[in-house]
């Protein structure tokens, strides 16, 4: 419950450059969630990574529970 506030109040605070962002709460693993942000740029989401509200973010889930993997990918989209 304690993470799904802090969840709400964050996402409140993410910047448009962020494209797309979800989180989910994993069916099959109970009290597993999954962050997922899209941007528009890499360097939008390094500086996003630098913020205060991505600091929360990493806080809630350390504070909460555990932190098994943070990382930053490319997405390919292909239109055919």
């Amino acid at each position: 419950m304690e993470f799904e506030q802090t969840y709400r109040y964050a996402s409140t605070q993410i910047p448009r450059s962020c494209t797309s962002y979800t989180v989910s709460k994993d069916s099959l693993d109970d009290g597993v969630y999954h962050f997922m942000t899209y941007w528009e740029t890499r360097e939008a989401a390094r500086i996003f990574s630098q913020s205060t509200t991505f600091s929360m973010l990493i806080g809630a889930f350390k504070t909460l529970g555990e932190l098994y993997e943070n990382g930053l990918g490319e997405l390919i989209q292909y239109q055919g």
